[in-house]
């Protein structure tokens, strides 16, 4: 049986085709995109779009790894190697983390996930003095919990995907979400380079591994038969 992305289609499909439009620098036609119906079809639009012969012989991620380095060694009691826990950046919030690969490294940052807090404090922001105002409450009532969810949520809204165990780990994504930007310094991008990064960043919009991720691959889940 054919693997799926699984993508629904009710905008998910447009969010995949941005964050690879975003990691590869380029711009794909809504026409061209219309016709995909598989992985490997999305990927030839990319392909399509590379250069004939691959400009640079620099590896992205080790372009990566000295980029972030030197960004984040400041930040790290110990000297910061691949091998080296993320723990060594605790003392960085995830927030804080995305600004400085964005804004001082120009490059994209992993893809943010929403925390417990951050989930409990969107309940106690919106479902709570909604609730309040439901049952007739005043309206002063659902201050207190506002204001705690908002708390809340400026403490401890994202976390870093779970795959993300050491500093390597974060420059592999780094260098998969940002393989356009290093392509303009110099960096190596020929099909295999191209492949790789295109699988990284399809799966943090599905469910399936990045070794699970083919040509055949569907982009959107098959739709079940109606009876």
């Amino acid at each position: 049986m054919t693997s799926s992305l699984g993508l629904a289609g009710d905008l998910d499909d447009v969010d995949l085709i941005e964050d690879v439009e975003e990691a590869f620098g380029v711009r794909l036609a809504d026409d061209e995109i219309e016709r995909c119906s598989t992985v490997g079809q999305l990927f030839e639009l990319i392909e399509a779009r590379l250069p004939e012969t691959p400009s640079g012989q620099s590896c992205a991620t080790a372009m990566c790894f000295y980029q972030l380095r030197r960004a984040l060694q400041p930040h790290s009691a110990i000297a910061l190697k691949p091998q080296t826990s993320i723990s060594a950046l605790s003392a960085v919030p995830v927030r804080k983390l995305h600004q400085i690969i964005e804004t001082e490294c120009g490059l994209r940052p992993p893809p943010q996930y929403i925390t417990f807090w951050g989930c409990l404090a969107l309940l106690l922001v919106l479902a709570l003095p909604l609730g309040l105002f439901a049952i007739g409450m005043p309206w002063w009532v659902a201050l207190p919990s506002a204001a705690l969810g908002i708390g809340l949520y400026r403490r401890a809204p994202i976390q870093l995907p779970d795959e993300v165990e050491t500093f390597g780990d974060l420059i592999r994504i780094v260098a998969s979400r940002s393989i356009g930007a290093f392509a303009a310094q110099g960096a190596r991008l020929g099909p295999t380079e191209a492949w790789q990064s295109f699988r990284d960043v399809l799966s943090d919009h599905t469910q399936l591994s990045k070794d699970e991720i083919g040509p055949e691959t569907l982009l959107l889940a098959p739709k079940k038969a109606t009876t």
